[in-house]
């Protein structure tokens, strides 16, 4: 009796307190995390289970709520909410089903067939235009420096026990950078608004950034961090010219311009956060030429039938393809309803040997640049309508860089007293995105055109990730290492 009731006490306490449901999704053969499923509460409230299987959302009536749970080749499972224990790991019990039980014609179509019929299929499957998304968008940002030299080479504006200094403090900078764990993490909340594949808007209503803010390590807040050591040991009474090798930077650089004040800056811009989300959402679009249409090329790619599954109930063929052609980049595999040939999944990564842009000027330009990372995954899910709208979108981007370069501070004055030092940096960066579409609804003309775009958008500056700051928001759960995180003062 006693139990009984503790346990009606715990489950009023949830009911009240409405907290997020927590839980970890695993196969049951393997009982490894099952990454990407997909948990629904009702046809328009749902979320992503993250790369480690872990999954949060949040409940609108635990009386009669349920968890809907699915993943590409699992049988789905469905979880009362009001049973549900918080930080549960609930099984899923893999599902392959013969070719046989998705025959639809009189014969076996080829996986060319099949890719044919995605191709044909497309324009009617998935809506590009007029469409206003409400989304959750998370980027982390890793750097890895393999080598970082701040070297001074001449001063003759600088006595030499100063030189020494400014010597010994570029040393330090360089070690710091080099030895510190960079990483990153951006989450935003908000809406896109998509007039049609060229035209879209964004309006963020909640940002947060998570950073050691003494790691600021792109490459020009490294570059300014030394070039602040060398101001330090300037005329400050004088300005000076800053170039760097052929090419003028400044004209007039002084010791107290307020680009080299230490603030913390609050504010994303616009630009950057909109190129994020709509970057990653183009991933996703269904157009000619677009990066999913150049992947269903038959003279680029070929395509094999690797068998057939069940998602959601539904049969489906899942197709593998690779290089046909030199110039193509990708292996991956697709996972397509049989019923109307919508691709429900997509998943791709560079080739074996495969690698994206390069720019090898190292020994002219003093720069080297290699993306060596390139892969992602999509997931769709069909509208009231019938349509598919994106669902889930990750993209994972990795590239090396080599920059050499010589930076002279060159004195305004008769004198012409200058300081040169060279700056090399050798290191690896890699950036992923995802974005969560959480609801997709028409959007009116006049409603897009009417719309402004604020230039600058809060965020808040975080030292350890705050669950709470998310709780009114359906979001991706964060990952160990973001939980983890946390800056020491």
């Amino acid at each position: 009796m006693r139990i009984l009731f503790n346990s009606v006490i715990l489950c009023l306490g949830f009911i009240a307190n409405a907290q997020s449901l927590r839980g970890i999704i695993m196969d049951s053969n393997t009982k490894e995390a099952v990454p990407f499923a997909t948990i629904q509460l009702g046809p328009d409230h749902g979320t992503i289970a993250n790369e480690e299987g872990g999954f949060a959302i949040r409940p609108i009536n635990t009386e009669t709520d349920s968890l809907l749970i699915s993943s590409m080749g699992y049988k789905q499972r469905r979880l009362a909410v009001n049973s549900f224990i918080q930080d549960q790991i609930i099984y899923l019990e893999p599902s392959t089903i013969e070719l046989s039980e998705v025959l639809l014609r009189n014969r076996m179509p080829t996986a060319e067939e099949i890719i044919r019929e995605v191709r044909k299929a497309y324009p009617e499957n998935y809506v590009n235009e007029l469409q206003k998304y409400q989304m959750f968008f998370r980027g982390t940002t890793y750097m890895n420096f393999d080598r970082l030299n701040v070297d001074i080479k001449k001063a003759t504006a600088i006595p030499r026990e100063q030189v020494a200094l400014a010597s010994e403090q570029l040393d330090s900078l360089a070690r710091a950078i080099k030895d510190s764990r960079l990483i990153e993490f951006q989450d935003y909340s908000g809406a896109i608004f998509l007039k049609d594949k060229d035209s879209s808007k964004i309006v963020i209503d909640k940002a947060t950034k998570l950073i050691d803010s003494r790691k600021d390590f792109s490459l020009d807040d490294v570059q300014k961090k030394a070039q602040n050591i060398i101001l330090q040991y300037l005329d400050t009474t004088l300005t000076y010219k800053l170039k760097t090798g052929l090419f003028k930077i400044e004209d007039s650089l002084a010791f107290d311009q307020d680009d080299f004040r230490n603030e913390k800056k609050t504010t994303f811009t616009n630009r950057e956060v909109k190129s994020s989300v709509v970057r990653t959402l183009r991933t996703a679009q269904w157009f000619e030429l677009s990066f999913l249409d150049k992947i269903l090329n038959t003279d680029s790619y070929r395509f094999t039938l690797e068998g057939a599954s069940y998602f959601q109930g539904n049969p489906i063929y899942v197709v593998s393809y690779r290089p046909r052609k030199s110039k193509s980049k990708f292996s991956g595999k697709l996972y397509i309803s049989s019923y109307d040939f919508a691709v429900l999944k997509a998943d791709y990564s560079f080739s074996e040997g495969k690698e994206g842009k390069k720019f090898n000027m190292k020994l002219l330009l003093g720069v080297k640049y290699v993306e060596n990372k390139n892969e992602g995954i999509i997931l769709y899910k069909q509208q009231k309508t019938g349509k598919y709208q994106p669902y889930y979108i990750k993209r994972d981007h990795g590239n090396y860089v080599y920059l050499s370069r010589p930076l002279k501070f060159i004195e305004n004055s008769k004198d012409r007293e200058k300081v040169i030092f060279d700056f090399v940096f050798e290191g690896e960066g890699r950036e992923k995105k995802e974005l969560l579409i959480l609801t997709g609804n028409p959007l009116e003309p006049q409603e897009f055109e009417g719309l402004s775009e604020a230039e600058e958008i809060p965020f808040t500056l975080l030292k350890q990730y705050k669950a709470s700051i998310w709780e009114d928001n359906q979001i991706i759960e964060p990952l160990e290492e973001m939980k983890n995180f946390k800056v020491n003062n």
